[in-house]
């Protein structure tokens, strides 16, 4: 029996569900999976500041659905829903029904003004890409009004710029700014003096959901290193487009601070799409639809929400908060259940996420983040490690859901343009050339280790006595000059086991030498060809010979790293079957009907 799952929104919860359904069901002609977007992009939101803030374009957080979801089972349509029948297992479009047997929802969340006058009409979000756009764009023309108005009341209105909300967006897009407000000051001649970035959140602290200690790091890095201002325990109570007004929170007078500005940034919360009333769900206050341990509607139990959509309180004090890899855990726990239903043969899983931490950047140099690898053990780390490892998350996620071509596209937005080693590093790296070059080095290598390995062989090390060594197998392990790590290591390892390691090195050798000359996985093979010759280069330190001959095969394996073999070799078509291997092509019974 056919059965339709509709999954509805692309973030971060919709990604992981519609990935995991094409791995469940892959090979199951019977069952039929959508994926409806109002766009034909996944958008990074939690990198969305970076945009605002001018350090990466649009396309900087932007993957394409058409990418991900190449020659897999998921049907991506582009369309905008906007009416549920969920009696009937219906949502519709303007000009388009979708049926389904399984619903998920995923469709986000959009900002919530709390009733402030003036908020709502007179403020920025930062909720979309296009927001992010407005934004930069705004702030561009707000410095260059400014370097030509000569009334300094107004000049200082418009270098004034104002952040409601000191969480995690907030503070976020509050680094990016003060760092971009140094090269706009460059730009149009204003002193830096001139310009203030002023972050207002109504509790006594921002960043609340990190400890004192993390929330006092960022406090600090963001007052003394950026220049912005934090006035915290004061709410934002009326906004207009030359001033806003703020309050104090923790007293029952009404006395009323202005600030002059022509710019607010409203971060402070989020709610459901209105949309989602439309549903007939239980829903909270904001708007969230609640469900149960499975991840199910408390309504119907063939509609599913995930990610910013879903309610999740099962035997937790607090609902599960609104992050990625909350999302990520539900879009996972939700194919699982679905796929319980459709075959039928397993348990529903009860949905037990599992956060592992938070991580806020202050900028594109500094970070503070709280790491939970398991347990309540946790992990504070703020500057440069704390940037690395958010990094390398952003990285893991990326590399998740497209592969490696994903994180290539985010090392270069990331520190292309980035000043110093780093940013001409990537830079370097990141420019075109013609590999086939390489073919002829690799090729060259790749005979030397053979040969090698061959001669090995006729002397005997590969069929030897499994009593003693041939003559010359242990006869460089090290040199006078041979650091003492490594002499350490061969008395360990090595010299207690020379049959077996005289065998593997031969082996490795001929393989080696063969996948080279072929273009097979050459960047692995060279990767093996670095750390033979890198092995005898350090055993041969000190000696008045043998040292020349590994040190210039071991530059030449690492320049075969740059995709040596996609030129006259096996990986001209090998790698691009493997980046497709978990994509393989889906043949219908039928085409789709609405």
């Amino acid at each position: 029996m056919s059965k339709r799952i509709v999954i509805l929104g692309a973030g971060y919860a919709g990604i992981e569900a519609a990935q995991s359904l094409n791995k469940k069901f892959r090979k199951n002609p019977e069952v039929h999976i959508d994926l409806i977007n109002d766009r034909d992009k996944h958008v990074l939101l939690t990198e969305l500041h970076e945009v605002a803030g001018n350090r990466v374009g649009k396309n900087g957080v932007e993957v394409s659905l058409d990418q991900l979801f190449e020659n897999t089972k998921v049907n991506v349509v582009n369309d905008k829903i906007i009416d549920f029948d969920l009696d009937n297992n219906k949502i519709s479009s303007s000009d388009q029904v979708y049926e389904y047997d399984h619903l998920v929802l995923g469709i986000g969340s959009e900002p919530t003004f709390y009733n402030i006058p003036g908020m709502e009409h007179n403020s920025f979000t930062l909720w979309s890409e296009d927001d992010a756009v407005e934004i930069r764009e705004h702030i561009r023309n707000m410095f260059k009004k400014a370097a030509n108005e000569p009334n300094l009341e107004k000049r200082q209105q418009m270098l004034t710029f104002v952040i409601g909300g000191g969480g995690f967006t907030g503070i976020e897009t509050a680094g990016e700014l003060a760092e971009w407000f140094d090269d706009l000051c460059k730009t149009y001649d204003i002193s830096r003096s001139e310009v203030r970035l002023i972050v207002v959140e109504a509790l006594e602290r921002i960043l609340p959901v990190l400890c004192d200690k993390q929330c006092d790091n960022a406090e600090d890095y963001l007052k003394e290193e950026l220049d912005v201002e934090i006035i915290d325990g004061y709410a934002i109570c009326n906004v207009t487009k030359d001033y806003i007004e703020i309050s104090e929170t923790n007293t029952d007078t009404d006395i009323r601070k202005r600030i002059e500005s022509n710019t607010v940034i409203w971060t402070g919360g989020v709610k459901g799409k209105e949309i989602l009333k439309k549903t007939g769900l239980e829903l909270s206050r904001d708007n969230r639809i609640k469900v149960d341990k499975y991840m199910q509607s408390t309504t119907y139990d063939n509609v599913y929400a995930i990610g910013d959509n879903s309610l999740f309180t099962h035997d937790r004090e607090r609902p599960l908060p609104q992050l990625v890899e909350a999302a990520v855990q539900g879009g996972e726990c939700v194919a699982d259940n679905i796929e319980a239903k459709v075959k039928g043969n397993k348990s529903l899983e009860v949905f037990e996420p599992q956060m592992h931490g938070i991580m806020v950047s202050v900028g594109a140099n500094y970070a503070v983040a709280e790491l939970k690898p398991f347990g309540d053990f946790t992990i504070a780390l703020q500057g440069f490690f704390a940037m690395f490892m958010k990094h390398l998350i952003n990285m893991h996620y990326l590399f998740g859901i497209g592969g490696f071509s994903l994180i290539g596209d985010y090392i270069e937005h990331q520190f292309k343009d980035t000043r110093g080693g780093i940013g001409m590093l990537v830079r370097h790296m990141m420019k075109k050339s013609g590999t086939f070059w390489l073919a002829f080095l690799r090729i060259f290598v790749g005979l030397r280790f053979l040969i090698e390995g061959i001669n090995k062989v006729n002397q005997g090390w590969l069929f030897g006595s499994e009593e003693h060594l041939v003559s010359g197998a242990s006869s460089y392990l090290w040199s006078s000059g041979t650091p003492d790590f490594y002499v350490t290591l061969m008395e360990t390892f090595v010299v207690p086991n020379q049959i077996f390691f005289q065998k593997v090195l031969v082996i490795t050798e001929i393989v080696t030498g063969l996948a080279l000359i072929g273009g097979f996985l050459t960047f692995l093979f060279a990767l093996v060809a670095i750390g033979m010759s890198a092995n005898f280069v350090i055993g041969a330190i000190g000696s008045t010979a043998g040292i020349w001959e590994p040190l210039w095969i071991l530059l030449i394996s690492i320049t075969l790293l740059s995709g040596a073999g996609k030129a006259f070799g096996i990986d001209y078509y090998l790698i691009p079957w493997l980046s497709n291997l978990s994509k393989k092509p889906v043949k219908y019974r039928d085409e789709r009907s609405a």
